[in-house]
C-alpha cells in the first residue's frame, strides 16, 4: 500500500513537473515547435496555473483554520486528507466555473448623453470591446463568435481598445481574420494595447489595417460631422522606441465637436478631464480577471471597471471580452459593450 502511494506521488510530482515547464518551452522555442504542439503545451501550463491561482487562495484561507484546529484542539487530530480533498474539491469547482466564465461573453449595454442639449443631437450605437487577445488559446472559432455577436447588435462604429492581438499565432490561426468580419457603417477603428507593442506595433497595425481597421495611433478622425473621435498610444509605447504625444497636441487646434477618446490603459484620468473629452474608454485592467488579483488591480488604479465620472468627462474602463493567460475567469465576467451614445 505504501509502495502504491509512493508511486502515485511520483506520477503526481512528475505531471505537475511537465506541466510547470510547459509554458516556458512555448515561450521561448516558440519559433522552433510546430503549431499544433505549442497548442498542446500552452494549454497544459495555462491549465495547471490556472489551478494553482485557484487552489493558492483558498489554501491561504483554509490553512488558520487547520493550525487553530492542530494547536487549540487538546489532542484533536486534523483530518489533512479530508482538508486536501476539499480543497481540491473547490479549486476544482472554480477552475471549471471559471472556464466557462471566462469562455460566454456577455453584451454589456451603457448609455451616455454627450449632446449638452444640442438639438441636431443624434444617437449612435457604437460597439466598444477590448483585450481579446486573439492567438492560440482565443482560437478562431472563439473570436468568430464574438464577431457574430458584435454583427447582431448592428452598431455604427466598431471601436477596439487595445489588446486585440495575442501572440504571433492570432495571423497563422486565422483568428485575427475574423476581424475583418465586422460590419459596421461609420467604420471600425482601434488603438493599440501594451501588448501589440510587445509583438511589434508595425507588425500589429499591419495585421489590423490588413482587416480594414483604422489605427488611431497619437491622432483623431472627424466621424459623421458630429464627433472627434481620437485614439492615443499606451503607455508601453516609451519602451519599444515609440512616443506617446501630449492628448492636446492630438485634438485640432479650435475643435468644437465632443471628443470620444481611446486609450487602452486607464492612467492619468484627469489628462482627458483636463482636456475637454466628453467620454474615454478604455481596458487593460481585465478587473483583475482571477481572485484575488482584482483587489490588487482597485489599488493601482483610479477606476478599474465600468461607468466612472471626473467633471465633465465620462469613462468606461471595460473588463475585456477575452482572457490573458488560462482561460479562467473568476473576478468579472467578459463583455462587448454597446454604446448608446447621444451626440
Amino acid at each position: 500500500m505504501l509502495n502504491d502511494n509512493f508511486k502515485i506521488k511520483r506520477s503526481v510530482l512528475i505531471a505537475t513537473d511537465l506541466m510547470t515547464v510547459a509554458l516556458p518551452v512555448t515561450i521561448y522555442f516558440r519559433a522552433e515547435l510546430p503549431y499544433l504542439l505549442k497548442l498542446f503545451l500552452q494549454g497544459a501550463g495555462y491549465s495547471w496555473a490556472a489551478i494553482i491561482a485557484c487552489m493558492v487562495p483558498v489554501g491561504l484561507c483554509v490553512e488558520p483554520v487547520r493550525w487553530g484546529l492542530k494547536i487549540l484542539g487538546n489532542g484533536f487530530k486534523v483530518p489533512g486528507l479530508k482538508i486536501f480533498a476539499v480543497l481540491c474539491l473547490i479549486s476544482s469547482a472554480m477552475v471549471i466555473g471559471g472556464y466557462v466564465n471566462a469562455t460566454s461573453p456577455v453584451v454589456r449595454e451603457v448609455e451616455f448623453d454627450l449632446s449638452g442639449g444640442s438639438a441636431g443631437a443624434r444617437e449612435y450605437r457604437i460597439v466598444a470591446f477590448t483585450d481579446l487577445h486573439a492567438g492560440k488559446l482565443m482560437s478562431r472559432d472563439r473570436v468568430g463568435a464574438i464577431i457574430n455577436m458584435i454583427n447582431g447588435l448592428k452598431p455604427d462604429m466598431v471601436v477596439m481598445v487595445g489588446d486585440i492581438l495575442d501572440d504571433l499565432d492570432a495571423e497563422f490561426s486565422g483568428a485575427a481574420d475574423e476581424l475583418a468580419r465586422i460590419k459596421a457603417p461609420l467604420g471600425k477603428y482601434a488603438v493599440l494595447g501594451n501588448h501589440e507593442y510587445y509583438l511589434g506595433d508595425g507588425w500589429s497595425r499591419q495585421i489590423l489595417e490588413k482587416q480594414g481597421i483604422k489605427t488611431l495611433t497619437d491622432e483623431s478622425i472627424i466621424v459623421d460631422d458630429h464627433f472627434l473621435l481620437a485614439g492615443r498610444n499606451d503607455f508601453a509605447a516609451f519602451f519599444r522606441s515609440g512616443n506617446r504625444l501630449p492628448l492636446t497636441d492630438i485634438i485640432p487646434e479650435g475643435n468644437t465637436l465632443p471628443i470620444i477618446l481611446l486609450d487602452h490603459t486607464p492612467r492619468y484620468l484627469e489628462e482627458a478631464q483636463e482636456a475637454g473629452v466628453a467620454l474615454q474608454i478604455s481596458g487593460h485592467t481585465h478587473n483583475g480577471q482571477l481572485f484575488p488579483f482584482n483587489l490588487i488591480v482597485k489599488r493601482i488604479y483610479e477606476e478599474e471597471y465600468g461607468s466612472y465620472s471626473k467633471g465633465n468627462t465620462k469613462y468606461y474602463i471595460s473588463c475585456g471580452v477575452g482572457f490573458w493567460g488560462p482561460p479562467l475567469r473568476t473576478s468579472s465576467r467578459p463583455e462587448v459593450v454597446l454604446m448608446k451614445i447621444k451626440i
